[in-house]
């Protein structure tokens, strides 16, 4: 959209005319910061004071944790959340305590170069260099695998890998979309070795596709989000290199779950190969969420269209049996002849993670089976991806549910399913309110993107009110907390996100890439 275009949009409408006190256009209010300065600052205190200053060798990766006040990393820093965040698993690649995590940064990765791009200095990017050449050096585990995602990590205390099996635990990378180019460009070596390391170590049987979230050569979970990183990661390797055995490895882990589809409804289970577990049964947000973006990456990676083809089906199968036109509302939870699953009470053990009735969608825990927004941000980026006015028409539907749906559910708020646990461990939040970094950014990221293909005033609106309520309960100190009740930067609580979707309203009017 060009400027004439966005001001033509805007109309008569005055920037802040919608809502008093919320902003439309942060470049049509005078006196009013940038989004971007918000960005830079918060980069500027990473680059200046959170990067690792720990331990015998100091490095210029990123701190996971910094206290906002201080701008330290404790080396235990407090449990607060984490064990509700992290699903029991606070000492793991999760939170990644006393290190860093490139797997958390990512988005913070595509940011800093950005920042560059944008206001010309050189040293955001430069930063962004370092931090790839430090962790492709240093973070590698016994077996050659970087020591990344939700397992392992660097720990900058002691300058070796951290976390599950004294740093040398599972390889796991989930749901984000990494910057292969990057680290491409920096060392193409190691990225290789990673990459044909996810052939060798997670891709269980060369045949079929079956895939195993970690490292050990063994069937293990099949996840739709850690399968949907191994498909980005041939896809990048083939756009890069051409060569077609990536392109057929990305296709054989893709078409893992396609081959897996409901002959009838075309719902896929997110972890077929598990047997009985409830994971192989039913389908979850997991896949028209992180997988179909993943898929629509690699679309855009190789130009093949099986990937946005599969991502579509997969997006308007969920759109068309999780939809509750009664109750205006998603379902979290699909038998795969598309019978929802009605809210009942948390199960044992690994049960107690079932997303049972609605869709939550301001959650609290970093993964487990339900991601309303990534969904949401989902049905926008295949709308981007496609011509097909028939697909057009069916994702619009499917983007403005969502869109209506997280607009009644704002302002965001703690979600409901483990509300009880949060509140006793950020007692805070009772009076702050608000929700998760990563809550923010991608819920922006979505309406800016869905004001760009509607060009509805509306959609901006909102973008701008959710990014000031992140400005207002996040921001202090130079430098975004995780969460309004806790007084901690953390990248597990995806402040990259944030940073990424105020970088996007920031670009405005042209487009820059959704938050993922």
């Amino acid at each position: 959209m060009s400027r004439r275009d966005f001001l033509r949009v805007l109309g008569g409408v005055t920037a802040c005319s919608v809502l008093p006190g919320r902003c439309l256009s942060r470049e049509l209010v005078s006196g009013a910061k940038p989004w971007r300065n918000y960005v830079t600052d918060c980069l500027d205190t990473l680059i200046d004071k959170g990067t690792d200053r720990y331990g015998p060798v100091e490095t210029p990766m990123f701190m996971a944790i910094l206290d906002v006040h201080t701008h330290e990393s404790p080396q235990h820093p407090p449990m607060l959340d984490a064990d509700v965040r992290t699903e029991g698993r606070p000492d793991h690649g999760r939170r990644s305590p006393a290190g860093s995590n490139l797997w958390h940064d990512m988005a913070t990765i595509r940011v800093l170069y950005r920042a560059s791009k944008v206001t010309g200095n050189s040293k955001y990017a430069a930063a962004a260099d370092a931090y790839l050449k430090a962790f492709m050096k240093r973070a590698v585990k016994a077996n050659g695998m970087f020591a990344w995602g939700s397992h392992i990590y660097y720990n900058a205390f002691e300058d070796r890998p951290g976390g599950d099996n004294d740093g040398d635990g599972p390889h796991e990378i989930l749901i984000k979309h990494p910057d292969w180019g990057s680290l491409y460009r920096i060392d193409p070596a190691a990225v290789r070795r990673e990459i044909d390391g996810i052939w060798k170590w997670h891709i269980v049987d060369k045949q079929s596709g079956l895939h195993n979230r970690h490292d050990d050569g063994r069937k293990g979970c099949d996840f739709a989000f850690s399968g949907g990183s191994f498909a980005i990661a041939f896809a990048f390797l083939y756009s890069v290199t051409k060569q077609p055995h990536y392109l057929e490895k990305a296709k054989l882990v893709a078409n893992w779950h396609w081959q897996h589809r409901h002959p009838q409804t075309g719902l896929v289970a997110d972890s077929p190969s598990t047997g009985s577990r409830y994971d192989a049964l039913h389908c979850f947000t997991t896949v028209p969420g992180p997988h179909a973006s993943q898929l629509l990456r690699c679309y855009e990676l190789t130009g093949d269209r099986e990937f946005r083809d599969y991502a579509i089906a997969y997006i308007l199968a969920y759109d068309r049996y999780g939809w509750d036109a009664q109750a205006r509302r998603y379902h979290g939870m699909l038998k795969l002849d598309g019978t929802p699953i009605s809210e009942s009470d948390r199960g044992a053990g690994y049960d107690r993670w079932q997303p049972t009735g609605h869709i939550d969608v301001w959650r609290t825990v970093m993964y487990s089976y339900e991601f309303p927004l990534i969904a949401a941000q989902s049905a926008v980026y295949a709308l981007e991806l496609t011509e097909d006015e028939q697909e057009r028409t069916e994702l619009l539907r499917a983007a403005l549910r969502w869109a209506k749906v997280i607009a009644r559910e704002s302002p965001p708020t703690t979600g409901r399913r483990w509300r009880a646990e949060i509140e006793d461990t950020l007692p805070d939040v009772k009076s702050t309110g608000g929700t998760y970094a990563e809550n923010y950014g991608r819920a922006i990221s979505f309406f800016v993107g869905l004001f760009h293909v509607t060009a509805d005033i509306a959609y901006l609106q909102q973008a701008n009110m959710l990014a000031q309520e992140a400005v207002d309960k996040l921001y202090v100190n130079g430098i975004f907390r995780g969460h309004p009740a806790k007084n901690y930067y953390q990248a597990n609580d995806g402040v990259g996100f944030l940073l990424h979707a105020l970088m996007q309203l920031d670009a405005l009017p042209e487009r820059w890439r959704l938050a993922f």
